[in-house]
């Protein structure tokens, strides 16, 4: 007669630890180089929304720089972007300094392909031990697409 118990034991352990992996890729930071790319990015989206009426010096328009937005920031964007640039480049490179998780969304799938497959190992296991008469209750954080297939 199998002892399922530690067989299922053992898979629970590392289904914990492949969760935890999965949990921490997808908790963490953008390659730096995306991140910093991101900076231009936003200082071009933001001083976009600035509208310079050069008309205005000529009489044709109320003032020379659009009242909205409201967002001093936005205006920074639009007339001193190397200087907001220097400034959140500095910010984001402080970021990464210490010990970061880079987002891998290559390696998040294959641990993601893994993890569906310990599951499906464990449910087998579960399964044949309901066969033999044994009950081991499933984890409250079973994948239901695995408990529910036949």
């Amino acid at each position: 007669m199998t002892d399922y118990l530690p067989k299922v034991a053992r898979l629970r352990a590392q289904i914990e630890k492949l969760a935890d992996e999965i949990r921490e890729l997808s908790d963490g930071m953008p390659p730096k180089e995306e991140a910093l790319a991101a900076i231009d990015t936003h200082i071009e989206r933001e001083a976009a929304k600035v509208t310079i009426r050069p008309n205005a010096f000529i009489g044709d328009a109320d003032t020379a720089v659009s009242a909205y937005p409201e967002s001093a920031h936005a205006y920074a964007c639009k007339f001193f972007p190397d200087a907001i640039r220097e400034r959140l480049r500095a910010e984001v490179e402080a970021l990464y300094q210490g010990e970061v998780t880079i987002t891998d969304d290559r390696k998040q799938e294959r641990l993601e392909a893994q993890l569906l497959e310990l599951e499906r190992q464990e449910e087998s296991l579960i399964r044949e031990a309901a066969a033999d008469g044994k009950n081991i209750p499933r984890r409250s954080d079973a994948n239901p697409a695995i408990t529910l297939a036949d």
